[in-house]
């Protein structure tokens, strides 16, 4: 088993401990999901991809929308993993977000979205895990990292598990400005420019 698709990093930053230092701690929310993985690919990818046949080219591809960076492929894949039994979801009690809910809007307006479509139903906040066959299947490809990539993407995880997702957001756009072109909230997140 190799690691060499953006699926297996979206099954690996599931799998791996956080902030609880656990294997399988959840993500609450796509949106804090699809960020991670934009920063993953921005900022953590070139020193994890040794070993693995990952390049950006293969990863996620992201485009600035109105609420910062966008993959319609992170909810495809979230998508195809549930189908196949891999990943669950359930409801959160956590904040739901303006911007969380646009997003999965978003994704149910796209005609190619894997899965998108009038049966799903209205945006509630969700916390995103592992099955314990997705975990096993997870678990094999975690096992083949080396201590430095496992290291790599624990202290990654624990970042982004901790950060409050408005934080979060903040640093997104503060970071990436090339990202929020598009943005609708850029003031909000960011404030006034002077």
């Amino acid at each position: 088993m190799r690691i060499d698709n953006r699926r297996d990093i979206l099954l690996l930053l599931l799998y791996s401990p956080g902030a609880r230092d656990t294997p399988n701690e959840p993500i609450a929310g796509r949106t804090r999901l699809t960020k991670a993985l934009f920063l993953f690919k921005t900022e953590a990818l070139e020193h994890f991809r040794k070993g693995t046949a990952i390049t950006a080219e293969n990863f996620y591809e992201f485009f600035p929308w109105n609420f910062g960076p966008f993959s319609r492929q992170v909810y495809d894949d979230i998508g195809f993993f549930q189908l196949h039994g891999f990943i669950e979801q359930e409801s959160t009690q956590d904040e739901t977000l303006p911007e969380s809910a646009a997003e999965w809007e978003e994704w149910l307006r796209d005609p190619y979205a894997e899965g998108g479509g009038p049966s799903f139903s209205a945006y509630e906040e969700q916390v995103i895990r592992l099955t314990d066959k997705g975990a096993q299947f997870a678990k094999n490809l975690y096992d083949q990292l080396s201590p430095e990539q496992r290291t790599l993407l624990k202290e990654f995880k624990a970042r982004i598990v901790r950060t409050p997702l408005r934080a979060l957001l903040r640093y997104v756009y503060a970071k990436h400005p090339d990202q929020i072109v598009n943005s609708e909230i850029r003031e909000q997140i960011l404030g006034r420019p002077d």
